[in-house]
């Protein structure tokens, strides 16, 4: 869960970008995607949530 939701709007958009250019990212495409500074740690979970989005993880 999200501490400070500072990161979050720069995230949702890489996160819609890269699912726009890559509908099913690998974990690569992802890291490579997500250049946001996250103070809480949530980069497992944002990997997690676009995995989800994409249908390649229930």
């Amino acid at each position: 869960m999200p501490q400070c939701g500072y990161c979050q709007s720069g995230m949702l958009m890489a996160a819609a970008a890269l699912l726009e250019k890559k509908p099913k990212p690998t974990d690569a495409d992802i890291d490579a995607a997500m250049t946001n500074i996250c103070r809480c740690g949530t980069y497992q979970r944002v990997r997690l949530a676009i995995k989800r989005a994409a249908g390649t993880k229930a």
